[in-house]
């Protein structure tokens, strides 16, 4: 036992408050042994003790080698205590030290056998871990992964997994607001670990081999933020249907017909809301639905026979239309994806709500218009698309030569409904300041590649460039 010299309490007291600063204290290394010997103060009625304890590094996790050449490879997982290592080769009855004070993780033997490794610093020797494991694999990360999304909110939890070959040892660093934490990998071949975020984080794996050979790749995780758009709006003295709504809104997508209201935002949504009116109270607006969109909305979309109409292209830049049934959402129906942005609005052609007219059309004159839903892509193609199905029409066409910038405004289109003679019904197409007056194609130019047989449903013949009738300056 060993007590204090210093003389009264104060002093004890002080002893005791420094000794526990620190996990050990250490006696000078007995000349008898080959480790130093490692305390702990105790207190014990006013007086501070000091016991002996066992203090000794963490285990070796894995051992691996890899035999090649007369020679053997040997690897391990680091032991964080660990000052230096001890290697010791089985030779058939009894482990023999063949390696004293090694303090990398890895060793090269003459010879081949079987080994293990302990963990050692100045107090002593971790308990020898498992016989090693043969490694043949080439050093490889197969797989470095998030399950789940790449940007969760803050606070939350993140699960990574990880597909390893040839690896010895490997270590995952978490890096967030300038702090680094390491979780040593011990789970070598296919794994998972969860990891709490709080702010945009990086994750790097880090893996070793033989001879001191590692590969390392990262991970990035985003936290999600408020919107800053949406903080910028202003209340003012005027009616603001859309104010306080908390919705990224895509302006030019706005559509106000009568009591409804349909607008597209920047996180790929269509929403509908219509209008409520009590009496001696001003209009409000009610969300009625949302859908959620593969792509984006880049025009204001069009209402027709109960169905909103509307132009949607993809991230590939592949542009389709697509309709969905107002009241309720359902019926929602696309037409394929085709190669080309969608700038402008589809437009509806001939139908005014009479299907059996458009039914009956092509048994009609040769100069009866092609109805259907009109696209107008952004290089300048023009598609047309059965209003009911959504179905290409056989023939499809181009305006890219009678265009010199790409098309990103809606059409317009003009019927002649007061029947000026003289004057057909046509496609008015603004570019910069100039109009292009462009002809309906007709119906039997639409059908004519399938009625001689040459298509089936739902295919495309080669684009036809569209009549221009007329072009003026604005």
């Amino acid at each position: 036992m060993m007590i204090s010299a210093f003389p009264g309490r104060a002093t004890l007291t002080l002893l005791f408050a420094l000794t526990n600063l620190c996990f050990t204290y250490i006696v000078h290394a007995s000349s008898q042994t080959e480790f130093e010997q490692a305390y702990a103060p105790i207190l014990v009625g006013g007086i501070t003790t000091f016991i002996p304890i066992e203090l000794t590094p963490d285990v070796v996790v894995k051992l691996s080698t890899k035999e090649a050449g007369g020679y053997t490879d040997l690897a391990w997982t680091p032991s964080p205590q660990a000052d230096y290592y001890q290697i010791l080769k089985f030779d058939g009855q009894t482990w023999q030290l063949v390696a004293s004070n090694v303090v990398s993780t890895h060793y090269r033997y003459q010879g081949g056998g079987s080994f293990r490794v302990v963990a050692c610093h100045r107090y002593g020797c971790s308990i020898r871990n498992k016989a090693n494991v043969n490694v043949s694999d080439a050093l490889a990360i197969n797989a470095f992964y998030i399950q789940g999304n790449a940007a969760v909110e803050v606070g939350s939890v993140v699960k990574l997994g990880w597909q390893l070959s040839g690896a010895t040892s490997a270590a995952i660093t978490h890096t967030q607001n300038g702090v680094i934490n390491s979780h040593q990998v011990t789970l070598l071949d296919t794994s998972s670990h969860t990891f709490s975020v709080y702010a945009d984080s990086r994750f790097t794996l880090t893996v070793k081999g033989f001879n001191g050979e590692h590969i390392s790749t990262v991970l990035d995780v985003a936290t999600l933020r408020a919107n800053p758009f949406l903080q910028k709006g202003k209340q003012s003295e005027y009616k603001q249907p859309l104010f306080g709504l908390d919705l990224d809104i895509i302006e030019r997508t706005i559509l106000q017909n009568e009591h409804h209201l349909v607008f597209s935002t920047h996180d790929g949504a269509l929403y509908f809301f219509r209008a409520h009116k009590e009496s001696e109270k001003p209009i409000t607006w009610h969300q009625e639905w949302s859908i959620n969109l593969e792509g984006v909305i880049n025009s204001v979309p069009s209402i027709t026979e109960g169905y909103v109409f509307y132009s949607e292209t993809n991230e590939k830049n592949m542009g389709r239309v697509c309709k969905v049934r107002l009241k309720d959402k359902q019926s929602q129906t696309c037409s394929p994806y085709y190669e080309g942005s969608l700038l402008a609005s589809p437009i509806v052609v001939n139908n005014d709500g009479d299907y059996s007219v458009k039914f009956l059309e092509s048994f009609a004159g040769s100069e009866k218009k092609a109805s259907g839903i009109y696209a107008f892509y952004y290089d300048g193609s023009v598609r047309i698309f059965d209003q009911q199905s959504l179905t290409p029409k056989p023939q499809s066409f181009t305006l890219a030569e009678q265009l010199s910038l790409p098309l990103i405004n809606t059409p317009t289109l003009f019927l002649n409904r007061k029947r000026i003679e003289g004057l057909d019904e046509q496609i008015l197409i603004k570019e910069q300041n100039h109009v292009l007056g462009v002809a309906i194609p007709t119906t039997q130019v639409v059908q004519q590649s399938q009625s001689f047989g040459v298509l089936a449903i739902g295919q495309q013949g080669l684009a036809q460039p569209m009549t221009v009738l007329w072009r003026g300056t604005l």
